[in-house]
């Protein structure tokens, strides 16, 4: 907008010569004349005449009438000038009101079009929900056997990649006993908007045994969809173990420890999404009545750390490949099954004193292998071999386990282990087809044990 000096008849190069400025152009008004001579896109500042007689003023058009009106002295020129910058001054200074006006009312406009998507996606998620189940594991990453360890005083923080909103509990597996260290333990999950939410330690009927600790919020978060991240601080005395899920491509997705070289696994979790008021299935499934309560101690046995396995069982009148190995490239035990039904391998003479509780970390290791099923048992040493009976020692079957799938398998002994134990690994196809490339793997053990103390005082 071009800025425009209307002078009277006369004038023009008087005042001209005063404003010596290219940006602002002198028009002049021939005789006052009713109509406009402005065009479009020019923006009259004042209007210029003759300093009247004494007590006499010229008398200005209507559509004039508003334009400040300045009188042209040629005994003082300077004041004419002086008045032109004021008025040039104080129109920067509504155009620099009226701009930030406009950015202020864009600001709004732009939260309240933010605040329009999200009650859309509100309402969304709302008719989502009604269809679907009132809880839902959102993501599952299980234990493959690695370990981590956190220092005290040391962080970890885990990427997740899903959104915040409905996240109501955050299940993490620890290969050792948790129940001493839970009160130093500091779980929060922290948004993308640079907001926390503590979760808090909850007690759980079968998945302490497991290794599994449910960490819950008071209720589900009710956030805009956003990224979030899983940060643990841990404030304990003693270094404190965590369990590895599967290695990622994107290390910003890996499990990042403070101070410490990066890797790339992520943290074995499950996140859980439910609807307020819901509750949540149990970690695992309960195994054997009460002991939680009575299970004290825990420990992780890799492959490596145990004896070599032998094949114990085979299904009569096999004509296809079985076996049971140790492999030290994977550190695993692999038992492959037969088509014909489920082979059995064992760990003879593991020491596992007041023995309560025993989970297997199992994997289908062939991307082409049929889906398997896995078992785990355990026994005294040599009570097996006495009677043969494996099968009444195995613990519930995890079933069609998919090529590279990943679960635990668990047993809680139908004997009292008093020392050595014999460890009973089982696999079978979930299918009836050839058994090539049938892998089932055993990458790892957790053994739990029961607090003997209070028997042995009374």
């Amino acid at each position: 907008m071009r800025s425009i000096v209307l002078v009277q008849q006369g004038l023009r190069d008087n005042v001209r010569a005063i404003i010596q400025c290219d940006a602002i152009s002198c028009v002049e008004i021939d005789g006052l004349r009713s109509e406009s001579p402005l065009t479009p896109g020019e923006a009259p500042l004042a209007i210029v005449t003759r300093k009247p007689a004494r007590g006499k003023s010229v008398p200005l058009p209507h559509h004039l009438s508003r334009l400040p009106r300045l009188d042209f002295d040629p005994d003082d020129t300077s004041k004419l000038a002086a008045n032109i910058i004021d008025l040039l001054s104080a129109r920067l200074k509504r155009a620099e009101e009226d701009a930030g006006s406009a950015r202020l009312s864009a600001s709004i406009l732009r939260r309240e079009n933010q605040s329009l998507e999200e009650n859309l996606k509100s309402v969304e998620n709302f008719l989502y929900t009604l269809g679907n189940p009132r809880a839902m594991r959102a993501l599952s990453w299980d234990p493959v056997g690695r370990l981590i360890t956190i220092a005290p005083g040391q962080s970890l923080l885990q990427n997740l990649p899903v959104g915040a909103a409905s996240i109501s509990a955050v299940d993490i597996w620890f290969p050792t006993a948790p129940r001493e260290v839970l009160a130093h333990l500091d779980c929060r999950l922290v948004c993308a908007s640079g907001q926390g939410h503590t979760l808090r330690a909850t007690p759980t009927l079968g998945g302490i045994d497991a290794g599994w600790v449910r960490f819950s919020l008071p209720a589900p978060l009710q956030v805009p969809e956003q990224d979030c991240a899983l940060r643990l601080s841990w404030a304990g005395k003693e270094p404190l173990a965590l369990g590895l899920g599967n290695a990622v491509p994107d290390p910003a997705y890996a499990a990042h420890l403070e101070q410490a070289e990066p890797q790339d696994h992520v943290l074995a979790l499950r996140i859980w999404k439910s609807l307020p008021g819901v509750r949540l299935p149990e970690a695992t499934p309960i195994l054997g009545g009460d002991l939680p309560a009575l299970t004290s101690d825990a420990g992780f046995l890799s492959p490596s750390d145990l004896p070599k396995p032998e094949l114990f069982a085979t299904p009569p009148l096999v004509d296809d490949h079985v076996s049971a190995s140790f492999w030290e490239n994977e550190d695993a035990v692999m038992v492959h099954p037969s088509r014909h039904g489920a082979v059995c391998a064992v760990i003879r003479g593991v020491e596992l004193p007041a023995l309560a509780h025993l989970s297997a970390l199992v994997n289908v290791g062939h991307p082409r292998a049929p889906s398997l099923n896995f078992s785990v048992g355990v026994a005294p040493h040599g009570a097996v071999d006495e009677d043969g009976y494996w099968q009444r020692r195995m613990g519930p079957w995890v079933h069609g386990l998919p090529p590279q799938g990943w679960s635990q398998a668990h047993c809680v002994p139908v004997e009292p282990i008093v020392g050595r134990a014999d460890i009973l690994l089982a696999v079978s196809l979930a299918s009836d087809r050839a058994n090539d490339h049938s892998w089932g793997l055993f990458r790892g053990f957790r053994i739990t044990r029961r607090n003997i103390l209070p028997l042995a005082a009374e």
